[in-house]
C-alpha cells in the first residue's frame, strides 16, 4: 500500500510517518526537501528568497526526487507527497514562471498523486516548534494548509484527516488500512 502523509509544516507528519512505517513494516520515505537542501548547500528554504532560479531548481529537484523514491517501493509511507510539492510551487514559484512551466509541474505532481492508495492529511493542531529549517510563522502555516487542502480536495481520491495524539492518529490510519485491505480481499 502506498500511503502519503501531507499537510503544512509543523503538524506532526514526520512523527506520524515514522510510527506508521514501524507499525506496517513499510519503507519510510523521509521529507525530500531537507535532503535536497543539503545537496545544494542551504539550511532553510528561506535562503532561496530573492533567487528565483535557484528556488525553481530546488522545487524541481524535490518533485523529481519524491517521484523517484516512491517508484522504488511497492509499499511505502511517505512523509510528504507530490500534492505538497505542488502547493509549495504554487506559493513560491507560480508567479515567476510562464503558464506552460507551471502546468507541466502541476501535471507531473497530479499524475503521481493518483498513485497513492491512501492520503493522510494532518491539520495544524500543535504549536509550531523551531527546528532551524521550517517556518514558525502561524499565518504562513495556515496559508500552506489552505493550499494543500485546496489541491487535496481536487486531486485526492482516497484521503482521511487524522487528529489527536500520535496514538489516536495511528489508530485512525490503521482502521482505514484494515478496511481497504478487507475490501481488496472481498473483491478478489
Amino acid at each position: 500500500m502506498k500511503i502519503g502523509i501531507l499537510g503544512a509544516q509543523g503538524t506532526g507528519k514526520t512523527t506520524l510517518a515514522e510510527a506508521l512505517a514501524k507499525k506496517f513494516g513499510y519503507p519510510l520515505i523521509l521529507e525530500i526537501a531537507r535532503e535536497v537542501m543539503a545537496e545544494i548547500g542551504i539550511d532553510s528554504p528561506r535562503e532561496l528568497k530573492g533567487n528565483p532560479e535557484k528556488g525553481k531548481d530546488f522545487q524541481m529537484k524535490c518533485l523529481g526526487r519524491q517521484i523517484e523514491e516512491e517508484k522504488k517501493h511497492e509499499n511505502f509511507i511517505s512523509d510528504r507527497t507530490t500534492i505538497d510539492n505542488a502547493a509549495y510551487w504554487m506559493k513560491w514559484h507560480a508567479h515567476e514562471n510562464p503558464s506552460p512551466v507551471n502546468i507541466g509541474y502541476y501535471t507531473l505532481a497530479w499524475k503521481n498523486a493518483k498513485k497513492y492508495d491512501l492520503l493522510v492529511y494532518v491539520p495544524p493542531e500543535f504549536p509550531l516548534v523551531d527546528d532551524g529549517c521550517r517556518s514558525i510563522n502561524k499565518a504562513y502555516q495556515r496559508e500552506m494548509d489552505f493550499l494543500i487542502k485546496l489541491l487535496l480536495g481536487s486531486w485526492g481520491k482516497n484521503y482521511i484527516t487524522v487528529e489527536g495524539t500520535l496514538k489516536e492518529r495511528v489508530a485512525q490510519v490503521v482502521k482505514v488500512v484494515k478496511e481497504v485491505h478487507h475490501e481488496i480481499i472481498s473483491t478478489n
